[in-house]
């Protein structure tokens, strides 16, 4: 009697040891695909970061090449004279749309519009002494290329160096 308590005694821990065993297996079974499922996720998203900051990282470097920030010489240039780029910037650009309401619109555009006159949109600063500038009449379009001058009381003396104006009734 008691070699057959024995035997299945051995036979009952045998079965819970082996159903121990398969539910064990498909645990980790499971585990090791969430683990494969995030390890590919973390690589797809590890590799949108590397694309999105190279991206992020080339158009710094385009923007840093002629730019007023980023520019070491300009920087220091303006540093020199008690002058921030920003602050720059921000004068510049204001002197430039003020002298968009002047009657026949903006006199540092060399061309005549029609209607209210050629007006400045957009400013891109190539550094401490050149702006890029785009205007337009509603009609046609173009580029002009001031030189600008600031002084430490925040004076701001402009020149057109030279303009672009792009017409759709021709090809410029």
């Amino acid at each position: 009697m008691i070699k057959s308590f024995y035997l299945y005694l051995f036979i009952f821990a045998s079965l819970i040891a082996l159903v121990i065993y398969v539910n064990g297996r498909k645990y980790q079974e499971k585990l090791e695909g969430q683990v494969q499922s995030l390890r590919k996720e973390l690589y797809e998203t590890d590799q949108e970061r590397k694309e999105a900051l190279s991206i992020e990282v080339k158009a710094d470097y385009e923007n840093s090449v002629f730019s007023l920030k980023g520019n070491p010489e300009a920087e220091n240039y303006l540093y020199n004279i008690g002058l921030e780029p920003s602050e720059v910037e921000a004068i510049v650009r204001d002197q430039l749309l003020e002298l968009n309401i002047k009657e026949g619109g903006n006199p540092l555009v060399p061309y005549i519009g029609q209607g209210r006159g050629f007006r400045i949109n957009d400013t891109k600063f190539i550094n401490h002494k050149w702006v890029l500038a785009n205007f337009t009449d509603n009609d046609r379009w173009g580029d002009v290329m001031i030189r600008y001058n600031i002084n430490t009381k925040k004076e701001v003396e402009m020149e057109t160096i030279k303009a672009l104006l792009f017409d759709k009734n021709t090809n410029n």
